[in-house]
Parts: structure tokens; sequence; C-alpha cells
């Protein structure tokens, strides 16, 4: 057995399409979960912020080597 298209059956609480009926502007769009990120997106600025922060790390535990070799922090 095919279903037609052009056959309706009844459904109660449902509106049929008609002839007649107004188009509207609007689409009618099915409901959906809002897909969550897991990850928000990196924005250059904060990759910026993040490298920077990393290199001055970097270099206060260089210089932080550095003293403990003269020997300042003995």
């Amino acid at each position: 057995m095919t279903a037609n298209p052009a056959e309706f059956h009844s459904t109660p609480n449902v509106p049929r399409p008609s002839a007649a009926a107004p188009a509207e502007t609007r689409r009618l769009v099915a409901y959906s979960k809002p897909i969550l990120k897991m990850f928000p997106p990196t924005s250059e600025h904060a990759a910026k912020v993040t490298m920077l922060t990393v290199y001055a790390l970097m270099v206060i535990a260089i210089i932080f080597i550095v003293l403990r070799e003269f020997g300042v922090f003995s």
C-alpha cells in the first residue's frame, strides 16, 4: 500500500491546508533543541592575551633561574 500525499486522513486538532488560505509571510519551523557548543569560539584578542601571558611567565622563570644560579636566592 502506497501513501497518497493528496489524500488527507482524519487527524484531530490538526488544521488542514486549504487552497483559500492566505499566504503567510513567516515559515513555520518545527521545535528543535538548541545546539550547545562545547568550546566557545576563541577570538584573536583572547589568543593574544594568552600567548603574552605564557611568554611573560617564561621570561619570569628564566630570570628566576638566572638569579638563583648567581646566588641571589640562597
